[in-house]
């Protein structure tokens, strides 16, 4: 059964909205997807019912409030395909996520991280810092020249030695193209070295089982799966909970403490000091029911549909210059360009002042792919799961009447 898009746009009012009498376009999904009313409703519930704390009381908001919360982490690890709810740590988003292991590992002098030329700068800048700061060594190895992944550049990288971390996207939010993580895995142990995935453009698209991935680490962020923002996942294999310095201590993260000493609570709550986002855990279990109802392989062979729909159309424009792969179905839901002699700025001023039409330019936070590459700022179309057809045709359409004005 194919995917329809009408089924699901009337639960996301954001896409009710007229600008001058149009109907706005939002193709900037690999950045922030929209959020359904199932979500909104979640966290409002949690506000309006009792906003208690969670595991600190027994009154009753305490103890609706951790229920809540249980429930939440709880769904997040079915999501995941985690063994256990307490394998799964709240996070502010993606980039804590990285940076909770970055810092808590104990990586120094003698320890290589491995990672990709195509990373996000949330999972380059990290590595970067370790080295400046502990000694460590950040090894990249290149991807190919269509983006797609290098498996014998892998494979020097870890035969070089030393690799005790290795740490690379699933999906590029640059590309859109999936690296295969089964095989990274499982090479990577073989060299006798953990992994930590960037899921953060998965979720939507891509079935998660972190048991059948065997991955020791994996991060998230909530609100690129339609849910809350602020709200990430860390999910941290049992076997290496004990082995994980936590980030922020105080609150939560200890069961006793003296003047001198504390004892450490137990993950997850190790690694969740301070007072936590209830609400937005409520959306992210919501969100979570939401996409896994939708179905990720559905979404996915709906996204590369229209994916190929604007392709053909770009494709057959004069100066357009896809950013590789050519095909589609290797980039899921992302349309990356360049226009010549336009400025990839005025193109996306134009298309939103005009049009309503919303995508985004920029290096897409792959800064030092495009210095590598030697390429201009570009323009990002990700295209989320109530685009319609309908709106690819508005997009292409209004596209076209930018690239004859400038010419």
């Amino acid at each position: 059964m194919g995917f329809d898009s009408g089924t699901i746009r009337s639960d996301f009012p954001a896409l009710d909205e007229r600008v001058r009498g149009n109907a706005v376009v939002y193709l900037d999904n690999a950045c922030m997807t929209l959020k359904p009313e199932p979500v909104v409703e979640a966290m409002v519930r949690y506000y309006r019912t009792g906003p208690g704390c969670h595991g600190r009381t027994d009154h009753l908001f305490g103890l609706r409030t951790t229920k809540l919360y249980d429930g939440a982490r709880a769904e997040m690890g079915r999501f995941l395909g985690a063994e256990r709810a307490q394998d799964v740590v709240f996070t502010r988003n993606t980039t804590e996520s990285i940076n909770m292991v970055s810092r808590g590992l104990g990586l120094g002098p003698g320890d290589v991280v491995l990672s990709s030329g195509l990373e996000h700068n949330s999972n380059l800048l990290p590595w970067q810092v370790l080295a400046e700061d502990d000694g460590v060594t950040h090894r990249v190895f290149a991807v190919k020249q269509d983006t797609t992944f290098d498996l014998e550049a892998f494979r020097e990288g870890l035969e070089a030695g030393g690799v005790r971390l290795v740490s690379v996207l699933w999906t590029s939010n640059l590309t859109g193209v999936t690296f295969p993580v089964e095989a990274i895995c499982e090479m990577a142990h073989r060299h006798g070295a953990l992994v930590l995935l960037d899921a953060a453009q998965v979720p939507l698209s891509h079935a998660i089982d972190v048991g059948r991935l065997d991955v020791d680490f994996l991060a998230l962020s909530v609100h690129k799966m339609l849910g809350p923002t602020g709200v990430g996942v860390l999910y941290v294999a049992p076997r290496h909970q004990e082995k994980i310095r936590p980030l922020v201590v105080g609150g939560e993260t200890v069961l006793d403490a003296t003047y001198t000493d504390r004892r450490m609570a137990p993950a997850s709550d190790l690694f969740e000091a301070g007072l936590r986002d209830y609400a937005g855990a409520a959306g992210a279990a919501e969100a979570a029911r939401y996409v896994t109802a939708l179905g990720p392989d559905r979404v996915r062979e709906h996204l590369v549909s229209l994916n190929a729909a604007a392709t053909e159309k770009l494709l057959s424009m004069d100066g357009i210059r896809l950013l590789e792969p050519e095909d589609p179905g290797a980039r899921g839901g992302i349309l990356n360009f360049v226009a010549r002699g336009i400025r990839s700025e005025d193109i996306t001023r134009i298309l939103n002042e005009a049009a309503s039409v919303m995508v985004r330019f920029g290096r897409h936070c792959v800064h030092a792919w495009y210095n590598a590459a030697d390429i201009p700022d570009s323009v990002r179309v990700s295209f989320g799961p109530y685009n319609t057809l309908d709106e690819v045709e508005r997009f292409v359409s209004h596209l076209g009447e930018v690239l004859i004005r400038f010419r």
